[in-house]
């Protein structure tokens, strides 16, 4: 019983060595980091990649940097490295081998898929028909940015935007209700406040193998006003705004047209906006909500007055705006 006991303690003993010696036979590889800007690469971007670590002293180590299994760079201490992405239906695979002086070789391999993503906003404004420009950010207006991202899948197709996920932020605070798969457009109303706001979405694929960032950085800017000749003929003469002077020479009258650029109402003359009229410098009466004025001067008289206006809008306080011309009057030899 007693020689059982032995060979048992024994085997137990000597299993137990061997056991420590399996653990500690095989040392960890040396941490390197690899840092890469920007980590998620657009299409003919530079790559810029750096080596660090702690472990081991990386200025004596010798170096080769490798994109599809053909050297790039190589030597000691040549720890940084940059490259140029291709496009969106390219992978580029990087190797990079590590041999530090105490013998050790340490391999890191990325693959770099390229993605382009399109940031598009539009702002819910006022602008007139036909209208040809951008409808500017202005304060306390809606805003809404879509993003339109170019990935291809591991077959060479492009994927759709709706099968995608997006993460959104705000001046750096990620917005979870509006990120998710399929979110690929984002709306707010800028605060009282207004600053410049940084919007930045990422998107990936499901199985996260292909990542993709853009940001886009929208100032907001202050209402306009535009001046326009209504004629009797041919109607409002859009074509061409009043910069400096309107005329009336041989007429007896002239219609000028205001239209509010960007001002946060579906239609100017519902009462959201104030209109308030200046002739050198005095309040026209009765002008409160109008967008149209006409103005006739005194028969025999003739000269150059200054028109004013300003819009206040009712419902939006950091929305206002004015403008002027001079209104030349009397006939064409006085002029």
């Amino acid at each position: 019983m007693k020689q059982l006991v032995f060979i048992l303690l024994f085997v137990s003993i000597f299993g137990f060595f061997g056991v420590a010696n399996a653990q500690f036979g095989t040392l960890p590889e040396t941490e390197v980091g690899i840092d890469m800007v920007p980590q998620n690469p657009g299409p003919g971007e530079v790559v810029y990649v750096s080596a660090t670590s702690y472990g081991t002293d990386l200025n004596s180590a010798n170096f080769t940097w490798k994109t599809n299994n053909k050297t790039q760079k190589f030597g000691v201490g040549e720890k940084s490295f940059s490259f140029t992405a291709g496009d969106i239906t390219t992978t580029t695979i990087l190797d990079i081998i590590i041999e530090t002086r105490d013998g050790e070789t340490i391999k890191k391999t990325f693959r770099i898929r390229p993605v382009s993503i399109d940031l598009i906003w539009e702002s819910d404004g006022f602008v007139p028909p036909f209208y040809k420009g951008k409808t500017l950010f202005s304060h306390q207006n809606k805003i809404t940015v879509i993003a339109q991202p170019h990935m291809v899948s591991s077959g060479g197709i492009e994927i759709g935007a709706k099968n995608l996920i997006y993460t959104w932020k705000k001046n750096g605070s990620v917005l979870e209700d509006v990120s998710g798969f399929g979110k690929n457009t984002y709306s707010f109303v800028s605060p009282l406040i207004s600053r410049p706001s940084k919007i930045e979405v990422e998107v990936s694929t499901v199985d996260n193998t292909r990542k993709g960032y853009s940001y886009i950085i929208l100032n907001p800017t202050e209402p306009s006003i535009l001046f326009y000749k209504k004629d009797p003929v041919n109607g409002v003469e859009f074509q061409k705004s009043l910069q400096n002077t309107a005329n009336i020479l041989e007429t007896k009258e002239v219609t000028i047209i205001s239209v509010p650029l960007f001002f946060g109402t579906e239609n100017p003359d519902n009462g959201d906006l104030a209109f308030r009229w200046f002739i050198n410098g005095s309040l026209i009466k009765d002008t409160l909500n109008q967008s149209v004025q006409v103005f006739r001067p005194i028969e025999g008289t003739s000269g150059t007055a200054r028109i004013s206006l300003s819009i206040d809008n009712n419902r939006k306080i950091l929305q206002s705006a004015s403008n002027n011309f001079n209104l030349n009057f009397g006939n064409s030899n006085n002029q």
